[in-house]
């Protein structure tokens, strides 16, 4: 029996052991001389999220971080292998590591138990994250309170004296930690007494108030001074009772309060001075308040309008009402646009005035701007300027207070007659279109006087944006203010071009009917004499039929008199009107036929015709006989300008301008082209590079082409070989351009 008893004590023994382990808060597991554990309570698998079936049986590293897991097995062996304790009957500070992989901070202490050989570990593990949480918000609260720039004062609440101070106190008031330490609260506000300071302290101490707040003044350790705002609360430090001060530094505030103060006076001063009248508006108590310009604009003083109801009644008299009903459904949507309105002023003046309305909460502003004289002066502006850009003539208007006297207004017949736009030409000069290459007197006369501010009326050569040059007939005239100055510079330019070709040509055609008439006189009268000499010759040569030599002579006197016959026809057909008579030509048929003609002319020579491959239509209505001089000459021409093998290349192109369908022929040789002289004069009268000839046919051929209403120039690239380019109405309507369908 006795041993039944003490078995049966054993076991009671065993479950209170086991009832205290489970009940435990720390967790305790007990592990084996390998490591592996035997025993887990509740909670220890709360701690680490494993159930004891999960523990038991495995190595106690699966609950730590594989740094310490490694260890952990080495420290074992170590152990039992020396006896030397690292872990065993010493607490330490280590981490776990949960089930789910995340690690804790816990604190372990490890018993070693000993049944003969065999010896067993049991460690007490205790979670310190809550622990550690509460230190680190500690020391983190205490960091905040320490790095604060707000200043932060605890102070004895019998003594006053100081009994801790914050590093941004320290900064601010400019002792050190042991000198501040010395103080007390008076001892920073010149204000206080400590009887009045202690009087103001009474209420905390009390009980009756938990929070004081007021604004003073603090001394720095330099004696200087500085706004604050100050909160005191009772408190205990250390064990004892004290008062803790925040204090906020009101230097910048009040600084900015200042600047902002001036801010206002400086809008309240703008307001009263605006060119329009300005009202703040209650609209829920219907409470207006005008500035001083209002007055100006009305008649009415501003305690005058100080309700809405009172403004409609006397600046709306008799359309107060239907005002207010506007104002009404205005007021939705004002803050996008503004409004004009007609008001009668206190003298009954009608008025416009430009209202614009600004709504915020239940206040509005209204600005009201008289714009009575402005809309007449812009209507009276808008029909000049209508005036300026319906008329012909172009309009410039320079700023002469300027350097340079700078472009800043021009028309439309400018922009049309100059192909300059408007924002093209503004900040120019404006001798803008002057072709300084010119050098012509007049010109330089026009500079001077734009220089000078003078008025003058001259015409010049100018240059279009497109290079064309055309005659400018320009008048300048300064503008000049009511103190003499010149504000700006006028100048009124009309293209005369037409003008001066049809005098040039009227010119032209009476020196050519003059010399017309002179050189039809001269060869009429030449002609019986060149007849005479030609009808002596022909006996001459009768009679000299048997002496070879002397044949010879009257044959060359024979072709000079041939030739000076020719060169009178020439003159008088350049000089003669020209009176032209319109057929169908082709002009492929007409080349050909010129082509075939001067077979004499290219005979022994190396020259071939290219003509063009096209589809082109070739008819045109023109004066056949004529564009047969025209081509006969170009073609001529070239053969003369190439040595061999020669080439004469024809190409044609179809073009529309202006509502006109032109057709273009080309005439480009292989020859050396035209130099830079030649092609200046090439269709001057008179000017030719051979040694035979007057030096019409180029200045004939100009002047047929351009009687068909057409255009004869040289090519661009006269340099590698010659082209002539020849322009012809065709006489056709042109054609449709092909539908797009």
């Amino acid at each position: 029996m006795t041993e039944i008893s003490e078995a049966r004590q054993h076991l009671e023994e065993y479950a209170r052991l086991r009832a205290l382990l489970d009940s435990a808060v720390d967790g305790i597991i007990t592990i084996d001389e390998r490591g592996l554990m035997e025993a887990v309570n509740p909670a220890a698998e709360k701690l680490f999220g494993y159930t004891a079936a999960e523990m038991v049986g495995r190595n106690v590293n699966m609950l730590m971080p594989d740094r310490y897991g490694r260890e952990h097995d080495q420290y074992l062996a170590n152990y039992l292998h020396t006896g030397e304790r690292k872990i065993i009957g010493i607490g330490r500070e280590v981490e776990g590591r949960r089930k789910d992989g995340s690690q804790f901070p816990l604190y372990l202490a490890v018993s070693e138990v000993s049944f003969g050989a065999r010896h067993v570990f049991t460690g007490f593990v205790h979670d310190l994250t809550d622990l550690r949480k509460a230190e680190q918000q500690a020391t983190q609260l205490g960091r905040i309170l320490e790095t604060s720039l707000n200043e932060i004062y605890v102070f004895d609440a019998e003594t006053l004296r100081f009994l801790h101070v914050n590093r941004g106190a320290l900064e601010n008031v400019g002792y050190s930690e042991e000198q501040i330490l010395q103080l007390t609260p008076i001892d920073l506000k010149p204000e206080f007494s400590e009887v009045r300071y202690r009087e103001l302290l009474a209420p905390l101490r009390t009980g009756q108030e938990s929070l004081l707040q007021f604004e003073t003044t603090h001394q720095r350790c330099d004696q200087s001074r500085y706004p604050v705002n100050v909160r005191l609360q009772r408190t205990r430090w250390e064990g004892r009772e004290a008062f803790v001060t925040t204090v906020l530094d009101l230097t910048e505030q009040k600084r900015v309060q200042h600047e902002l103060a001036q801010r206002d006076a400086q809008l309240e001063f703008m307001v009263e001075h605006l060119p329009a009248a300005a009202a703040y508006v209650d609209t829920a108590a219907g409470i207006v308040h005008f500035n001083k310009v209002v007055q100006r604009i009305t008649g009415y003083a501003a305690d005058e309008l100080t309700t809405i109801d009172t403004c409609f009644s006397r600046l709306f008299r008799g359309r107060a009402r239907a005002m207010r009903r506007l104002y009404a459904a205005y007021r939705k949507q004002w803050n996008n646009r503004s409004q004009r309105f007609v008001i009668r002023r206190r003298d009954n003046v009608e008025r416009v005035v430009e209202f614009s309305g600004y709504r915020y909460d239940d206040h509005e502003v209204w600005l009201l701007q008289d714009v009575t004289d402005r809309d007449r002066h812009e209507t009276e502006l808008r029909i000049r300027d209508q005036a300026i850009q319906s008329a012909n003539e172009g309009i410039v208007i320079a700023d002469a207070t300027r350097e340079g006297h700078p472009i800043i207004f021009v028309n439309r017949a400018f922009e049309e007659m100059s192909g300059f736009s408007f924002a093209e030409v503004i900040g120019q000069g404006c001798d803008l279109l002057c072709d300084s290459n010119v050098g012509e007197k007049s010109l330089l006369q026009l500079q001077t006087a734009i220089a000078n501010e003078l008025e003058f009326r001259t015409t010049v050569l100018c240059r279009r944006k497109n290079q064309e040059k055309f005659w400018n007939e320009v008048s300048v005239a300064p503008v000049r203010g009511a103190d003499g100055s010149v504000s700006h510079i006028v100048a009124v330019m009309e293209d005369i071009s037409e003008q001066r070709q049809a005098q040039e040509k009227l010119m032209q055609s009476e020196r050519l009917a003059a010399i017309g008439q002179m050189v039809t006189g001269l060869a009429h009268e030449s002609r019986n004499a060149l007849q005479r000499a030609q009808a002596c010759l022909d006996m001459l040569a009768l009679d000299l039929e048997d002496q070879p030599e002397q044949l010879e002579l009257t044959t060359k006197m024979y072709r000079a008199l041939t030739d000076l016959h020719r060169h009178y026809e020439e003159v008088r057909n350049y000089a003669a009107p020209i009176n032209l008579e319109y057929c169908l030509v082709d002009l492929a048929r007409l080349w050909g036929t010129i082509w075939r003609d001067l077979e004499s002319v290219r005979f022994g020579r190396a020259f071939q015709l290219i003509e063009p491959d096209t589809d082109l239509n070739l008819q045109c209505h023109i004066d056949e006989h004529r564009i047969e001089q025209v081509f006969r000459n170009v073609m001529e021409n070239a053969i003369a300008a190439c040595s061999d093998p020669g080439c004469l290349t024809i190409a044609c192109e179809t073009l529309v301008q202006s509502g006109v369908e032109y057709i273009e022929i080309s005439f480009r040789d292989n020859g050396p082209g035209f130099d830079a002289e030649t092609a200046a004069q090439v269709f001057q009268p008179f000017f030719t590079t051979k040694q035979k000839g007057t030096g019409l046919g180029m200045a004939i051929a100009q002047r047929i082409v351009e009687a068909h209403g057409g255009q004869i120039a040289l090519g661009l690239d006269t340099e590698q070989g010659g082209e002539v380019r020849i322009l012809l109405p065709t006489g056709r309507s042109p054609e449709p351009w092909p539908s797009q369908e």
